[in-house]
């Protein structure tokens, strides 16, 4: 079990779920579902956070088998020194690419919507100091100022609800299913990438207080939240803007809000983006926090951790200047989203088959 600067509870594990979920989707979901499934987008997301559970549930079954260990601790238990090693590696590798894909995003939307004249590489590169910043410290540290901003996801539902004060058209969304269970459930894989987060229970499993059950509702609850926070989003562009006009939107959430009109507030789209930009970090610090985990692993060492985070920020900023272009992120993302399943899906299934067909597990029992 982990000491306590790194312990947590299971409340702040869900609000850690929470804000790396709750990230670069919040602007791209909308139209990259409805691209695919058209007026049934947001079932296609509800379906994906249906299962979103399921895959919460394999990595629970996995990380109970071993309570005191993550998933850098129990690969070799499972795999053998090398192959362990190996997975360890790609492990890392995962979390870097998801993180830079999310930072490259990030560094787009901020370039075209704020600041058009400054170098790409200093929005990057700020945005990872600041990551860097509150990485270097414990988990509990990151928890807490997770948890302290999770205010803030309640502010941008409320700004997005103003926009049922201006023209929507309910009938955009009919006649539902009109579009057949294929596109949807092919909606529901473009929505998967924005469902990813959970992963974080195989490593923050160890260092949470309390029964294995509530670890597994603090992230069941977790990600039921984002789900309905994702279907809100997307019904709520749906309504507001014609399919035609959903077409030629790449971030509807930003033209809805930049629509509204406020007798203090001008450019409210700003605003928003500068709430939305705490929701990216959040999520870039979650990816920055399990790579840098690993890294300082391969010390055996926990006092290299810092050092390790500064390993993991320069990798993030080199390969998320990589992708330039809006086509070759999205290349990226779709690249990204099939890796996703594997370390997401695949590997924990394999790993779990292995621990129950071995018997292996921690001490010769099941945490409860």
């Amino acid at each position: 079990m982990a000491n306590g600067k790194n312990s947590i509870t299971p409340g702040q594990l869900m609000f850690l779920v929470i804000q790396t979920q709750i990230g670069i989707g919040v602007l791209y979901l909308p139209s990259e579902v409805h691209d695919v499934a058209n007026g049934d987008a947001w079932i296609s997301v509800l379906i994906s956070g249906l299962f979103v559970q399921f895959f919460v549930v394999i990595i629970w079954l996995l990380s109970r088998r071993f309570p005191s260990a993550n998933l850098y601790d129990y690969l070799p238990r499972l795999l053998g020194k090398l192959l362990g090693t190996i997975f360890h590696l790609a492990y890392i590798l995962f979390f870097i690419i998801e993180g830079s894909f999310i930072l490259a995003r990030y560094g787009n939307v901020i370039e075209d919507w704020l600041l058009m004249e400054t170098p790409r590489w200093i929005i990057i590169g700020l945005m990872c100091i600041v990551c860097w910043y509150l990485v270097q410290e414990n988990l509990r540290t990151i928890a807490r100022f997770f948890v302290f901003t999770s205010i803030l996801i309640l502010l941008l539902i409320v700004i997005t609800s103003f926009t049922y004060s201006v023209h929507v058209n309910f009938l955009y969304i009919f006649p539902i299913g009109s579009e057949g269970w294929l596109n949807i459930f092919k909606g529901s894989n473009e929505a998967m990438p924005s469902l990813v987060g959970y992963e974080l229970l195989l490593l923050c499993y160890p260092y949470t207080q309390g029964r294995s059950v509530e670890k597994l509702k603090a992230v069941s609850i977790a990600t039921a939240f984002s789900s309905l926070f994702y279907v809100f989003l997307v019904f709520t562009s749906l309504v507001m803007f014609s399919p035609e006009q959903m077409k030629l939107l790449p971030q509807p959430v930003l033209y809805m809000v930049k629509a509204l009109s406020f007798t203090l507030i001008e450019r409210p789209d700003i605003y928003f983006i500068s709430i939305w930009s705490l929701m990216a970090a959040t999520s870039i610090m979650s990816y920055m926090f399990m790579a840098a985990k690993g890294i300082s692993h391969l010390y055996k060492r926990q006092e290299k951790y810092r050092k390790a985070v500064v390993y993991t920020v320069i990798f993030f900023f080199i390969i998320a200047l990589i992708p330039q272009e809006e086509q070759m992120i999205k290349t990226f993302g779709k690249i990204s989203t099939i890796v996703g399943y594997v370390f997401i899906f695949v590997i924990p299934l394999f790993l779990l088959g292995i621990s129950i067909i071995t018997h292996k597990k921690e001490a010769g029992r099941i945490s409860g």
